[in-house]
C-alpha cells in the first residue's frame, strides 16, 4: 500500500505545479520494479493455502 501512497503523494504534488516540482530520478526504475513484483506477489498468494496446510 506504501506505493499507491507515493503514487498519490505524487499525483497531488504535481496538480500543485506552482508550489512543487517533481522531477523523476534515477530511483524511478527501482521503484517501478517494486510495484511490479508487489503486483505479481499479490497476485500469486492464496491465503486459504496457509489454513489448508494445518489440515493436514
Amino acid at each position: 500500500m506504501l506505493d499507491v501512497f507515493v503514487v498519490a503523494l505524487l499525483t497531488a504534488l504535481v496538480q500543485l505545479g506552482r508550489f512543487a516540482n517533481v522531477e523523476p530520478g534515477p530511483a524511478i526504475i527501482p521503484f517501478a520494479g517494486v510495484v511490479v513484483l508487489t503486483m505479481l506477489a499479490s497476485a500469486a498468494f492464496d491465503p486459504r493455502a496457509i489454513w489448508d496446510r494445518g489440515v493436514t
